[in-house]
């Protein structure tokens, strides 16, 4: 719901949720998340009208990442803040692959949940740390490709990246995103297309996440 109502100024909570083809309200157990999906069949159960595939693949996604936090952090507050983060990002992602927005307020709220999740001063560091890092780097890319290659709502995403991960795990993050979307951006440069980079950043946030212990296990067999 707010994937589609937000990038529209609408609100999230009025009206309630209905069906966008016939307008009539949905039931409680229309909205169970995948299980209506696979119930209704991928159809309105009024209308009979097409749901998005979008809407189950979103649930999936959120379950996945809500469990992979638990798994790792245990059933603990600081748990909840992450898989709000998570949650916000993942939503940010549909959201700028979509319409190439980034809702501010989402945006914030996920910055404010990573560093209620970091608890600490060297988590607000490094939120700073990696949001003028990648500064600098949107300012580098946007020379080399002769266009915009990041928003600010891609440095404030960085700052969520260093409120959860820290300096030396956001900064493989950042390194990470950009491998993964550098086959995308010389490809869109080409055609002259805005770069959805916030997916890309979410994507490295994950990864490293959840491999966080390899990689620093990695860094140190090298740097001691």
């Amino acid at each position: 719901m707010a994937i589609v109502r937000i990038p529209e100024d609408r609100s999230v909570c009025f009206p309630a949720s209905h069906c966008p083809h016939c307008q009539k309200p949905l039931r409680f157990w229309h909205n169970i998340p995948l299980l209506s999906y696979l119930f209704l069949g991928g159809r309105c159960a009024f209308c009979q009208a097409k749901i998005s595939p979008l809407y189950p693949l979103v649930e999936l996604l959120s379950a996945f990442l809500g469990l992979a936090v638990v798994m790792r952090e245990g059933f603990v507050w600081p748990a909840l803040a992450l898989g709000v983060s998570f949650g916000l990002l993942l939503a940010l992602s549909v959201i700028d692959i979509k319409t190439q927005k980034v809702p501010d307020s989402l945006n914030f709220i996920a910055l404010l949940a990573a560093l209620a999740y970091g608890a600490s001063l060297e988590s607000l560091e490094a939120a700073f740390i990696i949001a003028g890092a990648l500064t600098l780097l949107r300012f580098g890319l946007s020379w080399i490709l002769h266009q915009e290659a990041m928003g600010e709502g891609d440095i404030i995403l960085a700052a969520t990246m260093g409120a959860i991960l820290g300096v030396k795990l956001a900064l493989v993050a950042v390194f990470v995103a950009a491998l993964l979307a550098l086959p995308v951006m010389l490809l869109l440069s080409k055609k002259d297309s805005k770069i959805a980079f916030i997916p890309f950043l979410s994507l490295g946030l994950w990864i490293v996440y959840g491999g966080q212990d390899w990689i620093l296990s990695y860094l140190e067999s090298w740097y001691g």
